[in-house]
């Protein structure tokens, strides 16, 4: 942003409180005009769950890449820094509880990010880094440039307390096989000793129709076996991750936020086939999730 058109908007206000506003989560991914995905799928089931966030976001897209055009941007890095700096002096980070990270964009963007998670999480020692490790999926391949997977690997992953990666995301940062359960623990077993606590892989093969959520860390591993629906839309695994981040803040244990977490994706799923949307039906997730009866899928040790 050009210095004039700042001078432009700085003005001052008469009257307003000192207090500084709560913030519960600080969300750094893409964000779209139209669809769901990053941002754009994370943040309203977070916010129907209660919890405030930050939204900072690393492209401004009309839609998913899966319409015959798509709009906007990958953010320049200067713009990208810039909103993370003004993260920094307004002081989110030191009131946040998580860091939320997905869709980077670019290699310029991911090591400007790392660069100031290193520094945000040295001056707020208390906050909790997840990294959706976002790189492509099974189906399409790689859908970031090349460079972003060591960023992730070399950088981001010693410093996050939980990463979320689909199967193939798994494979490519452990450098292992992860189409099956036992192989989605070996592999996220692999990225344990790279640094996280946690590693929740989701979309791995568990059986003919059926898919596996895995939560493992180092003394504990759960899984949840979901049936697998004929649709293919963006946002799930930004919505799975968002449940169970909501799940843990509300004091949960890891295997109820995972139930919860898969409940929620997979009723939003059964919508949006119900109503055959061409997009996910995502305002339905978090009450699912939230359901207090008998969990629909229910966690167990793997």
């Amino acid at each position: 942003m050009s210095q004039p058109l700042e001078d432009h908007l700085l003005h001052g206000r008469r009257q307003r409180p000192e207090g500084p506003a709560p913030v519960d989560i600080i969300s750094v991914q893409s964000q779209l005009v139209y669809g769901y995905a990053g941002n754009s799928a994370a943040v309203p089931p977070l916010r129907q769950w209660g919890l405030r966030v930050a939204e900072v976001p690393t492209t401004l897209l009309s839609n998913t890449p899966f319409y015959a055009t798509m709009r906007g941007k990958v953010l320049p890095v200067d713009w990208f820094g810039g909103l993370l700096q003004g993260v920094r002096e307004r002081q989110l980070h030191a009131r946040a509880q998580v860091l939320l990270s997905g869709y980077l964009g670019s290699v310029d963007n991911g090591h400007a990010f790392a660069d100031w998670v290193e520094q945000v999480l040295q001056e707020a020692p208390r906050l909790r880094f997840c990294l959706d490790p976002v790189i492509g999926d099974t189906h399409t391949g790689p859908y970031v440039e090349p460079g972003l997977e060591a960023v992730f690997r070399e950088r981001l992953l010693p410093l996050a307390w939980l990463v979320s990666p689909n199967a193939f995301e798994l494979e490519r940062l452990s450098g292992l096989p992860a189409v099956t359960e036992q192989e989605g623990l070996k592999a996220a077993r692999a990225l344990l000793v790279r640094g996280p606590e946690w590693v929740v892989a989701h979309s791995v093969r568990h059986a003919s129709g059926h898919l596996v959520t895995l939560a493992v860390s180092e003394g504990e591993a759960w899984k949840v076996v979901s049936p697998e629906l004929p649709i293919d839309v963006a946002g799930t695994g930004d919505v799975l991750t968002a449940l169970i981040i909501a799940s843990l803040l509300d004091g949960e244990a890891m295997p109820r936020a995972l139930e919860r977490a898969v409940a929620g994706v997979h009723a939003a799923l059964e919508a949006t086939l119900s109503h055959q949307h061409e997009e996910l039906d995502i305002m339905v997730a978090a009450p699912a999730a939230r359901f207090d009866g008998a969990p629909r899928f229910t966690a167990e040790r793997a």
